[in-house]
C-alpha cells in the first residue's frame, strides 16, 4: 500500500481513539449522492410540480437524520445532536438496487419527528411484515453521485420481449387512451430500457421511453419497478417514477400500473389500479430456422431458474448484463462428451447466428458457461465453431441457481468455525470469517478495530457453493446485506484445516489469482467450536456495548470437484504468502477518503 493511503488509515484511528459517541458504519454500496421527492413549497418545477432535495450520505451518518449510532439488521438507530436533548430515531434502509435505496419509518410522524432515548426509538423500529405488507412510511432514495463521478449504472429491466400495448390514464380531463394491437414495447437496443410507440390513442402518436433503475418482488405475485421517465425532459412527468406489475403466467400478459409522482405510493394501489396504467400482450415470436428444431436439449440438470438465465428443455434464455442483450437460445445439436452444445441464438433486436457453448456443472447451484468468439450464419460452421480455437480457454460466466432449498444442500460453505487476521497494511484492522452452525449455507465476514472491536464492515454470505480447480478452491456466494440478486466468488486455499488464504476473484470466478501472494490469510480460532447450539459472534456495532445482528435465516468437468471436500495445500504453498491484499481493505480506504479528505 502507498504511504498516503497507510497514513490516511493511521490518521483515522488516531481520531477516532479518544472518541465518546458511539457510531456505527454504512457498507459501501450506501453511500453517495442522492436526491429525493420534497415537499417544498413555491414555484411549480417542471414534471407536475414535483421537487427533488438533495441527501447525502457518507460513511456514518445521513445528515438530515443524524449519525448513525446503532445497526440492528437492516434497521438503523441514528442520533442528531442538534440542542441540549438528543434526537434519536430508528430507519430501516433497504438498498433495492445500486440506484435506488428505499427508507422506512413506522409512520410518517416518526420521520419527523424523534425519541429522547433509545430504548423509545428501538421499539419503534420497522417490521419487515409491516413493510411487506405497505404499513409504514416510506421515501425513494435515488442515487446521482458516488464520490466525484456521475452515476450512470445501468439496471436490466425485469420486463423484456416483445408486446402488444393497451395504455389509459383516466385522470386527465379528456380522454387518454391506446387500445387494440396497434401500440408496441420491446426493449431493443438495450435490456436497460423500455421503449413505447403509442399508436392509434385518442392523442397523437408519441415514443415512451422508461431506463430501468432497480425492480424488487412485493406481495399477491405482484414487483415494483422503479425507472426514469423520459417525458421530464418536456416537463410532463415527474423524473422518477415507480410501477407495480404482475404477469400471468398462463397467457404471459403483464398488468402495469404508475404512481403519479416519484413514490411508490401516490394513486398506486396495485398492478393494476394506478395514476396511469398499462397491459401488455405478448406478441408471437418469429419461427427460429429448420436445423434449430431438432430432438437435442440442454442437460437435465440444468433445467430451471439461474441469475440471468432461464433454460427449459432445448430453449435457453441469457440476459448479458454488459452489452444489455437478451439471447433466446436454441440447442441444435448436443456434444456431451465434450459438454459443448451448437447452438443458434437471437437477440431481443432479432439478431440471429450460429455458435457454439462449453457448460460446466460446477456443484448442485452452480454452472459455468462459454459462448464461442466467433459466430456464423451459417449452419455448417459446427465444427469451427465448436472448436478449442473459439473459447478463450480461462473465461466463465459463473451462475447461481435461484430458490435454492438450503436444507437440501448442506455444507455449501466450505469454511467450519471461526478465522481471524490482521488486514496486510494496518495492525489495527482485523478481518473475521465465521460459519453459521445453524444455517451452514451462511458465511459472515468482518472488518474491525483490533482493540477496540468496532466494526466498519460487515457483510453477510450465502453460499451456493463451491468447487476446487487447479489446486485451487472456488467458492461463489450471493451477499445478504446489500441490493438482491449482488454475487461474489473468492478464491482460496484452506491449508490442514487451520488456515485460509482467500482473494476476491470477481463475480465470474476470475482465474489465474494467486491467493498466496494476493489474498489474506486468516487463522482458525482454537477455542471456537461449532455446535448446534452456537450462535453468530457478538461485536459491538458501536463504541459503548455490544449488539447482536439477527440473520434471516452430472457430469463431473475434468479436474473440476463439487463433493464439498475441502483441498489442503502443501506445507511449501502456504509458506509462500508474500504480500497480502484482501477485499476489506479497499472497502475501508474508501470510507476514510469519504470521511476525511
Amino acid at each position: 500500500m502507498d504511504s498516503p493511503i497507510l497514513s490516511v488509515i493511521l490518521f483515522i484511528f488516531a481520531s477516532t481513539r479518544y472518541e465518546t459517541v458511539a457510531t456505527c458504519y454504512f457498507s459501501n454500496e450506501f453511500e453517495g449522492e442522492y436526491v429525493m421527492q420534497s415537499t417544498l413549497q413555491g414555484a411549480p418545477p417542471p414534471g407536475n410540480g414535483i421537487h427533488y432535495s438533495a441527501l447525502n450520505i457518507t460513511v456514518n451518518s445521513i445528515p438530515i437524520w443524524g449519525n448513525c449510532h446503532k445497526r440492528i439488521g437492516n434497521n438503523f438507530i441514528f442520533i442528531d445532536n442538534v440542542s441540549e436533548t438528543s434526537c434519536i430515531r430508528c430507519l430501516h434502509l433497504k438498498l433495492r438496487s445500486a440506484n435506488i435505496l428505499q427508507v422506512f419509518a413506522t409512520s410518517q410522524e416518526t420521520l419527523s419527528k424523534c425519541f429522547t432515548n433509545e430504548e423509545s426509538a428501538l421499539a419503534n423500529c420497522p417490521s419487515e411484515e409491516s413493510i411487506l405488507k405497505r404499513e409504514t412510511a416510506e421515501i425513494l432514495l435515488f442515487k446521482t453521485k458516488f464520490g466525484k463521478q456521475q452515476v450512470h449504472s445501468k439496471q436490466y429491466c425485469p420486463i423484456d420481449g416483445k408486446y402488444f400495448v393497451n395504455y389509459e390514464n383516466p385522470n386527465l380531463p379528456i380522454k387518454s387512451e391506446c387500445k387494440g394491437n396497434n401500440s408496441t414495447v420491446d426493449s431493443c437496443p438495450s435490456g436497460s430500457t423500455l421503449n413505447f410507440r403509442l399508436r392509434g390513442c385518442t392523442f397523437d402518436s408519441y415514443e415512451l421511453i422508461f431506463d430501468c433503475m432497480g425492480s424488487w418482488k412485493g406481495l399477491n405475485g405482484e414487483s415494483f419497478l422503479v425507472f426514469t421517465d423520459h417525458r421530464y425532459k418536456d416537463g410532463q412527468k415527474p423524473k422518477y417514477r415507480c410501477a407495480m406489475y404482475k404477469e400471468d403466467k398462463n397467457t404471459g400478459k403483464i398488468h402495469m400500473a404508475l404512481s403519479k409522482d416519484s413514490t411508490c405510493l401516490t394513486e398506486l394501489h396495485n398492478s393494476t389500479i394506478g395514476y396511469e396504467k398499462f397491459v401488455l400482450s405478448p406478441k408471437r415470436e418469429e419461427q427460429f430456422p429448420a436445423e434449430a428444431s431438432g430432438e437435442c436439449t440442454f442437460p437435465k440438470w440444468m433445467q430451471g431458474n439461474w441469475e440471468h438465465l432461464k433454460v427449459k428443455e432445448d430453449t435457453l434464455v441469457y440476459k448479458d448484463h454488459s452489452s444489455f442483450k437478451t439471447y433466446t437460445i436454441k440447442c441444435v445439436e448436443g456434444h456431451e462428451q465434450e459438454n459443448r452444445y451448437f447452438i443458434y441464438s437471437r437477440t431481443q433486436c432479432n439478431e440471429g447466428r450460429y455458435n457454439c457453448m462449453r457448460i460446466a456443472n460446477r456443484s448442485i447451484n452452480i454452472l459455468e458457461f462459454q459462448i464461442g468468439t466467433n459466430a456464423s450464419s451459417s449452419y455448417n460452421d459446427v465444427f469451427t465453431l465448436c472448436s478449442d480455437e473459439n473459447f478463450e480457454r480461462e473465461s466463465w460466466i459463473t451462475q447461481g441457481k435461484l430458490d435454492t432449498e438450503p436444507q437440501l444442500s448442506p455444507g455449501m460453505c466450505p469454511i467450519l468455525g471461526e478465522y481471524t487476521g490482521q488486514l496486510p497494511d494496518n495492525e489495527n484492522l482485523c478481518g473475521k470469517m465465521w460459519s453459521n452452525c445453524q444455517a451452514p449455507d451462511l458465511m459472515y465476514y468482518q472488518v474491525f478495530n483490533c482493540g477496540t472491536k468496532e466494526i466498519y464492515e460487515d457483510r453477510e454470505y450465502r453460499c451456493l457453493g463451491h468447487w476446487r480447480e487447479s489446486g485451487m478452491l472456488y467458492t461463489y456466494t450471493q451477499r445478504n446485506d446489500v441490493a438482491a440478486g449482488t454475487y461474489e466468488c473468492f478464491v482460496g486455499s484452506i491449508v490442514m484445516g487451520k488456515e485460509i488464504h482467500i482473494k476476491e476473484a470477481g463475480e465470474h470466478c476470475q482465474r489465474g489469482i494467486d491467493p498466496y501472494r494476493y489474498g489474506m490469510k486468516l487463522v482458525k480460532a482454537e477455542s471456537y467450536s461449532c455446535k448446534p447450539s452456537t450462535q453468530k459472534p457478538s461485536i459491538s456495532y458501536t463504541t459503548t456495548s455490544p449488539t447482536k445482528i439477527p440473520h434471516t435465516t452430472k457430469k463431473v468437468i475434468q479436474n473440476t470437484y463439487f463433493d464439498n471436500s475441502i483441498p489442503d495445500s502443501t506445507q511449501e504453498n502456504a509458506n509462500s504468502s508474500g504480500k497480502l491484499q484482501f477485499f476489506g481493505s479497499l472497502c475501508i480506504i474508501l470510507y476514510v477518503f469519504h470521511l476525511y479528505l
